[in-house]
């Protein structure tokens, strides 16, 4: 029985390793890079999380200038909602669909269109169709012909954006083994450089999620996300992703 339950674990570790030589094997480009993540998870990455997030905004020296907790509920693909301090409060942030909602003091104050990549590579990307990634990456500024390979916090990650290392030009990094968004750089206000890292991946069912996100700009640590009491829902109402509904609904 030994000897049987052996074989049959070599099989599968010769198996997956096939499989992860043939998906090496077969990436050419960084549209490559971003189907080998849906096939990856297809069928098998949550369809809704929510969780608390304590969330740090830093000065200069990095100096902590306050803290604040924020609500969130994501429904893949291509909605996020945040509510700031208070899940019954007036204040919060909602993306729906390549469009930034902003809400103060009970009312919506800004209504723009958006691609959020960070949700599209941290979540979406598992939860749509790669071709629809594909078109809201390009919107973002990505040019997914151009690529190389790098390592990054000791693991080798494909960079998609550019094909060698820059700090001007816009790239996400994709980690290689378990296809996972860990880190991107894009050019913000005043040609400034803005990086952010997702950090410290913990498995959520067949799926992944980085509970430590950090927001540099010009190298100086700007912002500092945390979450806790993640939850992957069976469903979530879509009222909380109407911007008409929105304020009126909790999770």
């Amino acid at each position: 029985m030994k000897k049987q339950i052996s074989v049959l674990l070599l099989g599968v570790m010769i198996s997956m390793t096939s499989y992860q030589l043939k998906a090496q094997s077969e990436i050419k480009s960084g549209k490559d890079v971003v189907r080998a993540m849906h096939e990856k998870y297809e069928g098998r990455w949550y369809e809704n999380i929510t969780f608390e997030q304590e969330t740090t905004f830093y000065g200069p020296n990095e100096e902590v200038q306050r803290t604040q907790i924020w609500y969130e509920a994501i429904k893949l693909p291509g909605r996020l909602a945040i509510k700031f301090d208070d899940l019954e409060g007036g204040d919060g942030i909602l993306f729906k669909d390549g469009v930034q909602y902003g809400f103060a003091d009970g009312e919506k104050i800004q209504e723009t269109e958006r691609i959020h990549d960070l949700l599209v590579l941290a979540f979406d990307v598992y939860g749509q169709s790669p071709d629809s990634t594909f078109r809201q990456l390009e919107t973002a500024g990505y040019n997914l012909d151009e690529w190389y390979e790098d390592n990054w916090e000791g693991k080798a990650v494909y960079v998609v954006g550019t094909s060698e290392p820059s700090m001007t030009i816009p790239q996400f990094w994709i980690e290689k083994e378990r296809l996972l968004f860990v880190r991107n750089i894009t050019v913000g206000r005043q040609n400034s450089i803005q990086e952010v890292q997702f950090n410290k991946y913990e498995q959520l069912g067949d799926g992944w999620i980085a509970p430590e996100v950090i927001f540099i700009a010009n190298g100086q640590k700007g912002l500092l996300e945390e979450y806790t009491n993640i939850e992957t829902p069976d469903s979530l109402s879509d009222d909380i992703f109407d911007p008409e509904k929105f304020l009126g609904e909790s999770w």
